[in-house]
């Protein structure tokens, strides 16, 4: 029987509704234009799935669009600046009138008012990308493990399968109940501190922020390090017992025993193949998930650079500096959804490398 037959034979009969519908999370890069089936075909006739560079011209022009939308922060926070500006040089022309303190006031609240809201949808945006990749992996890893089993990985299907989950659920737990509220508070106390003459609490907030990328890189170190570990140790165990079958096929079973074990390498390899193609896809949905997030992290920490930078000729320190470090926590937020994105991508790799010496 043909290869091509024994993989549609398999594709038949697996639901792959669930991923199907996992095709609209990465739509904005073009994942809509392919079905699960049509990935799965293409791989195995070796066909490519994307144009690089048509990939590649895609990030830059949502890039180039992320940063148009954004400037217009940029070009209200420098307006402000310029009002405020002009008021502290009539206070201190005429007097140093109330009024214009007051004015300077309200200027700074404006300006951190808008800092705040935009750093608030900031914070959705990164909490709404974690949850989705909690997702794909709740989706990915009950279509992934019986394809392993499947093909022999009884060892790694029945230990990896507990073990990355609790690690998904653990994981994506922390990030959001520990990790991203430590860089909220931390955003928060750099604006209050800007009110402030002196640096007051600045130094509380930027703990904050190393407490949250220590915790998420040590939670990336732990979790794909005891998963790649047990995935060699499981991986052996399973490549021993997949050998002592074929062999026992082959040498044991008269006069069919050799077209057996053909026929049993054959369908092991088909099924290699479905699991090495969902893996991938699930890899590619992965990644366009964090693409659009992470170009509109990165297009607005550059705005609050810019800004930052523009404002400062102005007059107006404070809020320069206050800007500045928005734009580092922003990069950092950026920085969190990466590593969250590479410990789930290892832990696909992991599957995926794991049935290949089977």
């Amino acid at each position: 029987m043909d290869y091509k037959n024994i993989i549609n034979e398999q594709l038949e009969a697996m639901n792959l509704e669930a991923l199907e519908e996992l095709m609209g999370i990465g739509g904005d890069i073009g994942l809509s234009y392919f079905s699960v089936s049509e990935i799965i075909s293409r791989m195995a006739s070796g066909q490519p799935l994307f144009e690089i560079k048509e990939v590649i011209n895609a990030l830059i022009n949502f890039f180039i669009k992320e940063i148009s939308s954004s400037i217009t922060l940029g070009i209200q926070i420098i307006a402000i600046c310029i009002i405020m500006a002009l008021l502290l040089h009539l206070s201190s022309a005429f007097g140093k009138s109330a009024v214009s303190k007051i004015g300077a006031m309200v200027c700074s609240c404006t300006v951190i008012a808008l800092c705040l809201l935009n750093f608030i949808e900031i914070y959705k945006i990164c909490g709404e990308t974690i949850d989705n990749m909690a997702l794909l992996m709740q989706v990915l890893l009950p279509i992934l493990f019986p394809l392993l089993i499947a093909m022999g990985g009884f060892t790694s299907g029945g230990i990896l399968n507990p073990l990355i989950l609790a690690a998904v659920t653990f994981f994506t737990t922390i990030i959001q109940k520990i990790i991203l509220p430590l860089i909220f508070f931390s955003c928060v106390f750099v604006l209050g501190n800007s009110f402030a003459e002196r640096d007051y609490i600045k130094k509380l907030a930027a703990l904050f922020r190393d407490v949250a990328v220590f915790a998420m890189g040590l939670s990336v170190t732990i979790f794909s390090g005891l998963t790649i570990i047990q995935g060699l140790v499981t991986e052996s165990a399973d490549g021993m017992l997949v050998k002592t079958a074929r062999y026992s096929v082959d040498n044991l079973v008269p006069i069919i025993g050799g077209f057996a074990a053909d026929s049993i390498d054959m369908v092991l390899s088909c099924t290699e193949i479905i699991k090495n193609s969902v893996g991938i896809f699930g890899l590619i949905v992965l990644i366009s998930i964090i693409a659009v997030p992470l170009i509109k992290l990165l297009a607005i920490a550059l705005i609050y650079k810019v800004t930052a930078a523009l404002v400062e000729p102005i007059g107006n320190k404070i809020i320069s500096d206050c800007l500045n470090e928005l734009g580092n926590t922003v990069i950092i937020l950026a920085v969190i959804v990466f590593l969250g994105a590479l410990l789930f991508i290892i832990f696909v790799s992991v599957l995926i490398s794991i049935g290949t010496s089977l």
